[in-house]
This record gives C-alpha cells, sequence and structure tokens, in this order.
C-alpha cells in the first residue's frame, strides 16, 4: 500500500500515520537482518542470483535470524546500519501501476480508518 500524498481527513490521516509507523519497524528490522547477514546488505555484497533465489536466501536469513533472537543469540554487528536517507523519506507514493492498488487503498482507508461508532 502506498501512502497519501496530502491527507485531506482524519480516516486518511491515522491511515498515514499508522503506514509511516509500520514502513519504520519494517526498515528497522531489515537492517537488524542485513547487519546480520552481509550478503543481503548493499554494502556486503549484493545477491547476484534470480529473483526466486534471491527470495530464498533472504528467507533463510530471515528463519536464521527469528532463531538467533529466540535463542538470544547477539548479533556480532550489533549496531544499526547507517541508511543514506532518513526513513520517512522512503515512504513516498509508488508509480501508479494502472491504478488498482490505489482503488484498493482508498477504499480500505474509510472501512479501516473511519470513524463507525467508535
Amino acid at each position: 500500500m502506498t501512502p497519501v500524498t496530502n491527507p485531506t481527513n482524519e480516516a486518511e490521516e491515522l491511515y498515514y500515520r499508522a503506514l509511516v509507523r509500520t514502513r519504520v519497524i519494517v526498515e528497522l528490522t531489515l537492517g537488524v537482518v542485513k547487519n546480520r547477514f552481509r550478503c543481503i546488505h548493499r554494502f556486503g555484497g549484493e545477491l547476484q542470483y534470480t529473483p526466486l533465489r534471491s527470495a530464498k536466501i533472504v528467507s533463510a536469513c530471515l528463519l536464521l535470524h527469528n532463531r538467533c533472537v529466540s535463542r538470544s543469540i547477539p548479533d556480532p554487528n550489533n549496531h544499526l546500519p547507517e541508511e543514506d536517507m532518513p526513513i520517512e523519506a522512503h515512504v513516498v507514493g509508488a508509480g501508479d501501476r494502472g491504478g488498482t492498488g490505489r482503488q484498493t487503498r482508498d477504499q480500505s482507508i474509510p472501512e479501516f480508518y473511519g470513524r463507525k461508532g467508535v
């Protein structure tokens, strides 16, 4: 889902804030995993495989990371990566790819973020 560029009502503003918070968590989590497994970090060595094989490697890294966390195995690189841009700068509208994503977003906002007896 993409953000609403200029929220015009409370539901759109709530959606935008939730999207930004979610994006921050995802970006931070991916940063931690990229630090632990340098093969998926762009400065540690980009994956030179097909998208399907790369997805399998990333999935394996996520699984191993979750196991490390559940077993309290410390991250040897226990600092967060320095990113080129602040996280909120990543939250920009994606190009319109036919409009179906935007239609789904616009239908979902009032359903999930509108005031319905809250």
